[in-house]
């Protein structure tokens, strides 16, 4: 497809490097990740998010390798190609989760080991009591025995509901990659939030300059971009965005410290950007007063003292308030954990109703927190989305990482939302709960089943062909069962 003004090639999609320019035709596939630098488009990200409704993207606006051009014509510069891409990371995630193997699967499995040996025993010694009896119905009756019994049922009974769930969540936007959080998460007695990027969407923009110096805000504006250059946190885009196309000046040493901020020379002198207790370590001035509100402080300084505060704003991701109601219906209790100043932290907890909110947590006290809940018998779902919450995503008994956020903070995740909004995970739990009952169902049958036929079939009232049929019924029934979880997703 030609685009005005320039020349253009076709090429292999295996050809294709970063910092290429692709022309995307209306109709077709974006090939890899990448950022549009032309054009404006509305892009189906179903296959990937499980969001139906196409989402609307222009200049600057990352896409996905995968999703389909649903308008018109835009350009796109490559960013990831191959394995990096966000399709291939999540075939990745897929395969792992497929290599692993939950307690109930495992548990089911081992029951149907010993209902076997069982089984055999069992069909022997009534063989040997029917060659004494009437030896002519000896064998059919044997056969009928191993015949009629359905072991292939009982380990039927979990990995066909879970495969179904998994394939439910997968299409509402809500990734399993790992066995055994559909299991873990119907338990779950406690859910832990983290606010910027999980809670909000983390689309921050800066709403406010304050100087505390003589610094103009132009410069201030650069400094801040410059600290921020190489980084993905929701804040580093907005200060970056603040600041435009401005020359950034340079700066040296540059050195990301996890949950607090950022620090690097320039000029000879240290600047720190980020939480006031970090950026005041530096030259030892009094922690400033945070005025009320909604907007989350970032502070810039030196080792003289604080230049600037940028006040920054975040939105409520959509579906947060019926999450977080659903939660509460089912009586498990909502944390939220926040490395974020108290004020906008009080304010968000406020206006979604969360009663349990702490402010200023750094990863370690965010997983010293989650231990101890774990410590009183708590089993914890936590939702994170960046690089300080690896570890407290590690920690949790079933976590949840967000699809916008960083690659650790997925690697972490027991389950991954690509959705944009909480809807998928809502449905999840629901879906989770839904499946452990039809796992209990279907384990009832099966045992109810081997139980009602085989006495029958010992005393020799079940002939080898009625047998083959009863057991091929309780399989099916078994599988069945399991689909209505698709039924009712449906509804």
């Amino acid at each position: 497809t030609a685009w005005p003004g320039t020349a253009t090639e076709a090429v292999p999609v295996v050809r294709l490097i970063v910092g290429d320019h692709v022309v995307v035709a209306a109709g077709e596939v974006i090939p890899a990740d990448g950022r549009l630098v032309d054009g404006r488009s509305e892009v189906d990200e179903s296959l990937l998010t499980g969001e139906s409704k196409p989402q609307a993207r222009g200049v600057g606006d990352r896409v996905v390798g995968g999703s389909l051009n649903m308008v018109s014509p835009v350009v796109l510069e490559v960013e990831q190609v191959g394995d990096a891409t966000r399709l291939a990371a999540i075939r990745r995630l897929i395969g792992r989760a497929s290599a692993s193997r939950p307690d109930v699967v495992q548990f089911a499995d081992r029951i149907a080991l010993h209902f076997v040996s069982a089984l055999i025993v069992l069909a022997c010694a009534t063989a040997a009591v029917w060659l004494w009896i009437e030896p002519a119905r000896a064998l059919w009756i044997f056969v009928s025995v191993l015949v009629v019994s359905c072991p292939c049922a009982l380990s039927l009974a979990t990995p066909a509901a879970l495969t179904v769930a998994t394939g439910v969540l997968s299409k509402s936007g809500l990734l399993v990659t790992r066995a055994h959080a559909i299991e873990t998460l119907a338990r779950v007695t406690h859910v832990v939030f983290d606010k910027t990027g999980t809670l909000t969407t983390g689309d921050m923009h800066v709403q406010a300059l304050v100087p505390l110096g003589t610094l103009s805000a132009a410069d201030a504006h650069a400094l801040a971009a410059a600290l921020e250059q190489h980084s993905t946190h929701p804040i580093a885009r907005a200060l970056r965005q603040a600041a435009g196309d401005v020359p950034l000046p340079e700066v040296s040493a540059l050195e990301a410290v996890t949950g607090q901020g950022v620090q690097a020379l320039h000029q000879g002198r240290t600047l720190r950007l980020g939480r006031a207790d970090f950026v005041c370590a530096a030259s030892g001035c009094a922690l400033p007063d945070v005025p009320d509100g909604t907007a989350t402080p970032v502070w810039l300084g030196d080792d003289e003292g604080l230049i600037v505060r940028f006040d920054l704003i975040d939105t409520v991701r959509s579906g947060a308030p019926e999450l977080l109601a659903r939660l509460r219906d089912r009586g498990i209790a909502v944390t939220l954990l926040s490395g974020d100043a108290p004020a906008p932290v009080a304010a968000l907890a406020n206006e979604l109703g969360i009663a349990d909110a702490h402010a200023r947590m750094s990863p370690e006290g965010k997983r010293a927190f989650i231990e101890a809940l774990q410590a009183n018998g708590a089993v914890v779902a936590m939702l994170g989305d960046g690089v300080n919450d690896a570890p407290v995503l590690a920690q949790a008994q079933v976590s949840v990482a967000m699809g916008s956020g960083t690659e650790l903070a997925r690697a972490q995740g027991d389950m991954v939302l690509l959705s944009a909004g909480f809807a998928a995970l809502t449905r999840g739990f629901d879906t989770a709960q839904a499946t452990l009952t039809v796992v209990r169902q279907n384990l009832r049958w099966a045992f109810a089943y081997n139980m009602l036929a085989i006495p029958p079939a010992m005393f020799g009232w079940i002939t080898p062909w009625m047998a083959g049929v009863g057991m091929s019924l309780s399989s099916l029934a078994v599988v069945l069962n399991a689909l209505r979880l698709q039924r009712r997703d449906a509804k």
